[in-house]
């Protein structure tokens, strides 16, 4: 992996000999493939402290991906439904248990909250104001948050934009929170060719409540299950390879830093 941090030293200092310029959001167009949407959401939200399962996650970002970004006064804005069958086409199972999953998904949707960081504490909200399974029809309708929607819409700079088919072959719902992270941390793309690339330094203890680890998870039951199938899924699904380098504080580990790339291949 030297390659890749001689990668990231040229990039660093590209960085810091420019800077960043405020990006253009990108505009998802009605009528298309949901497979081919866009994801865009605030960075404050793309970091908030959650945890969903992997259906709920599919879920809820195939409905914020038929949001425009940029535009508050959507007619989705007001109300959004996802059919059974597209969510099968987009996540590639089948019908049968699509419907399962888009079913079970509601409650899910409804109970769950979003935590965030505020000067004097946190805040806490939850990201749909209703929502309904309509079992003859095998489909959603629901509404979002109007808190949250100040996290969907509106966005013209500090958000975090990525195509949702990359994110469609995850197994694991901690994977798409790690790409989220790296998304939300990435380089200006002018700055590093035009490739997803960036570093981040983290609090062990803030990564845990960001991607939602339970607290029964030791330090080895975390590499296990979080970052080693982040690591492997992130390669295999988006072209992503990652290092990370650990801070201990004692012997514990405390801090991680983590240095990602996306690597090109020959096909692309």
């Amino acid at each position: 992996m030297d390659d890749l941090k001689q990668m990231m030293a040229k990039i660093e200092a590209r960085v810091k000999a420019k800077d960043k310029k405020e990006s253009k959001p990108n505009v998802v167009e009605e009528g298309r493939d949901l497979s081919k949407n866009i994801v865009s959401k605030s960075n404050t939200l793309a970091r908030s402290y959650y945890r969903f399962n992997l259906v709920e996650k599919r879920v809820m970002e195939v409905l914020i991906s038929q949001l425009n970004p940029v535009s508050p006064d959507t007619f989705q804005l007001q109300k959004l439904e996802l059919k059974a069958t597209d969510y099968a086409k987009t996540f590639n199972v089948s019908e049968k248990h699509a419907y399962e999953h888009i079913e079970t998904a509601v409650s899910g949707l409804m109970g769950r909250v979003f935590s965030v960081p505020i000067k004097d504490g946190r805040e806490e909200f939850t990201l749909m104001s209703n929502a309904q399974y309509l079992s003859g029809e095998g489909k959603i309708n629901c509404s979002f948050n109007l808190y949250i929607t100040n996290h969907l819409v509106g966005l013209r700079q500090k958000f975090t934009s990525y195509p949702l088919k990359i994110t469609a072959n995850f197994k694991s719902s901690y994977t798409w929170r790690m790409y989220e992270l790296f998304v939300s941390w990435a380089e200006d793309p002018k700055l590093t060719g035009g490739i997803l690339a960036g570093w981040c330094s983290i609090e062990v203890q803030e990564l845990r409540e960001m991607l939602g680890v339970p607290k029964s998870y030791q330090w080895n039951d975390f590499q296990r299950q979080v970052l080693d199938i982040s690591k492997a899924e992130l390669k295999e699904y988006a072209n992503i390879e990652f290092e990370i380098e650990r801070t201990k504080t004692g012997k514990k580990i405390t801090k991680l830093k983590f240095i990602f790339a996306e690597i090109k291949t020959s096909k692309d």
